[in-house]
């Protein structure tokens, strides 16, 4: 999905990584109209937080009852330097892009778009909906050597499953080592990074296994999750920071959390509206490009209306 143009700041945001803070902090997220159907709830980046990982944003959107979103429409929109993962925990959408996919998305499979040097896509309600929309949208940060990596598009539809004491969990992304067994997400990275979802119907007891390398954040979709102390609600994000081998979770009955991780980043990125890079005057050349129409970012050919212009991009003042 995109960014609002009130979203986008006259210059790119500086996002950096905590690296090996351990002090486990409670950041709520913050509101944002994406649509006038559609509000979303942002945890990254925030003034207080800007990475976990290569997690450069996370976007919570709904429930939207059905009836509200049949006419759900995110025109087409470009991204460099970042891959994008979109995750329903209920609903359907469709996925258009430059490269010509139409992917049909439901809740438990993934879409991942790798934007590389460039590419555009659309997001609009399946046909004939029937259940509340509601998911995430997460970015990923691609390194620097990899930032002009050919653009792709990957639907998994099925991703393991398996259960951390009394959860059942779905391996997004990356590795995890069990007690007894390690699973493999066979989505495509760039960078050390995991993403999870742990769900559970009744009250559960998880112990979760970490590794110590890694920063983590812990996102609650819906229902309270209690750990190190803290009580963590729905629209919440407790950042762990790294340093961590394993994780003691209660969660309370009905209750759904994604558990974000990966490796720091040795350098900072630069995030502007729906662009990401090492290098900033990169974002500015593809804001140019994309109102420019330029071949790089294509077109996406079975959508029926008019792309989302990018907001101007000021730069600093000399003086």
């Amino acid at each position: 999905m995109t960014r609002t143009k009130n979203d986008a700041e006259a210059q790119p945001t500086t996002c950096e990584s905590e690296h090996l803070r351990r002090e486990a902090s409670v950041l709520p997220a913050l509101p944002r109209q994406l649509t006038p159907q559609l509000r979303v709830f942002r945890s990254l980046p925030q003034r207080q937080l800007r990475m976990i990982g290569p997690w450069c944003f996370l976007d919570h959107f709904g429930p939207v009852a059905p009836a509200d979103y049949q006419q759900f429409d995110v025109p087409p929109h470009p991204h460099i330097g970042l891959q994008t993962i979109t995750w329903l925990v209920s609903g359907q959408l469709l996925h258009q892009d430059s490269l010509g996919y139409e992917q049909p998305l439901l809740a438990n499979e993934l879409n991942l778009m790798t934007s590389g040097r460039g590419i555009s896509h659309a997001e609009v309600a399946a046909q004939q909906v029937r259940d509340p929309l509601q998911g995430l949208q997460l970015w990923a940060a691609l390194p620097e050597a990899d930032e002009e990596t050919t653009p792709r598009f990957d639907h998994y539809k099925a991703l393991p499953q398996f259960a951390i004491g009394d959860a059942q969990a779905t391996l997004i992304v990356g590795d995890y080592q069990g007690r007894e067994r390690s699973y493999h997400s066979p989505a495509l990275q760039f960078h050390p990074g995991f993403a999870l979802q742990l769900q559970t119907p009744r009250v559960a007891v998880s112990e979760l296994m970490l590794n110590d390398e890694f920063e983590y954040g812990i996102y609650v979709v819906s229902g309270r999750v209690d750990c190190l102390g803290k009580k963590v609600t729905t629209h919440e994000l407790l950042f762990l920071g790294s340093d961590r081998e394993r994780l003691t979770l209660e969660l309370a009955a009905d209750t759904l959390i994604v558990i974000l991780g990966g490796e720091a980043f040795a350098k900072p990125v630069h995030m502007w509206w729906n662009f990401v890079s090492g290098q900033p005057q990169r974002i500015k050349q593809a804001q140019q490009e994309w109102n420019a129409a330029h071949e790089r970012f294509g077109q996406v050919a079975h959508y029926a209306g008019e792309r989302l212009l990018a907001p101007e991009l000021e730069t600093k003042s000399k003086e």
